[in-house]
């Protein structure tokens, strides 16, 4: 198993330096999150891996990915969507009530290869019936 390409010098460059106990749950984040990346991006058919081994510009991206989602729950570890002071209240986040570490969709498709700035997407001919698009040669 190749280790996360992100470590907790990644994180610490996009916020502020660790403590003993935050840098054990970094550590920790960063590794599911790995984790999570490569099973989520085989699925898209893109084995990651492999990927950034040939690409130091897409190896610097997912580090970028892997650090900012663990900054999501770093930084609000709580959940917290909104609070009030008088007669307080506050509001759990429902990315967080949803398994805390995720990539927003945008983050994922800039790691597909030639996804560039537009994403992914198709196209239907508008000219095309449905029977033609199920018709075999």
């Amino acid at each position: 198993m190749v280790p996360s390409p992100a470590t907790t010098a990644d994180v610490v460059a996009r916020w502020r330096p660790l403590s003993t106990q935050e840098t054990t749950n970094a550590e920790t984040f960063l590794d599911d999150a790995w984790v999570m990346l490569k099973r989520r991006m085989a699925v898209e058919g893109v084995y990651i891996e492999a990927e950034i081994a040939d690409d130091t510009d897409l190896s610097a991206d997912v580090v970028r990915v892997l650090a900012t989602a663990v900054l999501r729950i770093m930084k609000n570890p709580d959940g917290k969507s909104r609070e009030s002071i008088d007669d307080y209240s506050w509001s759990r986040d429902e990315a967080v009530s949803a398994g805390l570490l995720y990539f927003t969709d945008d983050e994922l498709d800039g790691l597909i290869p030639g996804s560039g700035e537009k994403g992914r997407g198709f196209m239907i001919d508008p000219l095309a019936t449905w029977a033609d698009q199920w018709t075999t040669p």
